[in-house]
């Protein structure tokens, strides 16, 4: 085990150093996000404000919301429980799963370059296979990112109060008895798609230093000089020839 810490202050180590941090901060903001859309239920006489909860991993089916049955007097007020079939978690965990398994390739990938320089110096195949590592997770952060920026778009159309009101009996009743008040906080989910382009940027941009390293970017050599056609190096003077016309010069 040679330990070579220089690499880490190379673009190839260096880059990965800010793989691993925007990875972390992807994903987090995904898996940690958790809200609540608010609206209020008002009737003659009586105002309630019911809240539907929902997150990650946004299988709203599991998620239930609790509004009052109908308008009627404040101690014959019955709750009704709904729940909606949308469920967008595949969208979700696919960014999430981007974002896992780049952070077990780069922490793998940093150790090789710090503690195992000479193996990956001297074998072919490890430059190699980060390479293709790296290529794959571009196409993952790619995809995931895509797919979760429609994801997003749907959670917020979906999980809107507005758009509930058609599917909840009190509120289909008369439409002015429902009223959003807040869709719910969605920054935390707008900042995982930031960082979710952002690292599909930086491992498309980590290609070519990782191409670099291995035995495809080869050098090519110049040809060597040719004698230009037409132009004929003249033989090698043999010794006879040189010593009759030595000989020559001597003669009376």
């Amino acid at each position: 085990m040679d330990l070579n810490l220089r690499v880490l202050i190379e673009p190839r180590g260096f880059i990965r150093i800010i793989q691993l941090v925007m990875s972390i901060f992807a994903f987090a903001t995904t898996a940690g996000f958790e809200t609540m859309a608010t609206m209020e239920i008002k009737c003659k006489d009586y105002e309630k404000d019911v809240q539907y909860k929902f997150g990650y991993p946004f299988k709203l089916g599991k998620n239930e919301l609790r509004v009052p049955e109908r308008c009627a007097n404040s101690s014959e007020v019955s709750f009704k429980t709904y729940t909606f079939p949308f469920d967008f978690s595949s969208n979700a965990e696919f960014f999430v799963a981007a974002g896992v398994l780049t952070l077990m390739f780069t922490s793998g990938i940093i150790f090789i370059y710090v503690f195992m320089h000479r193996l990956y110096s001297t074998n072919p195949m490890t430059p190699v296979v980060d390479l293709l590592g790296s290529g794959i997770l571009s196409v993952f952060w790619f995809a995931g990112s895509c797919a979760w920026a429609q994801g997003v778009s749907d959670v917020k159309y979906y999980t809107n109060p507005s758009n509930l009101f058609h599917d909840i009996d009190i509120c289909m009743e008369d439409v002015q008895t429902c009223r959003t008040i807040s869709p719910g906080n969605f920054a935390s989910l707008n900042v995982s798609l930031i960082f979710g382009f952002a690292n599909c940027m930086l491992w498309i941009s980590s290609l070519w230093f990782v191409y670099k390293e291995t035995s495809f970017h080869q050098q090519v050599q110049p040809p060597a000089m040719l004698p230009q056609m037409g132009q004929q190096q003249a033989p090698p003077m043999q010794d006879q020839d040189l010593g009759n016309k030595m000989g020559g010069q001597y003669e009376y």
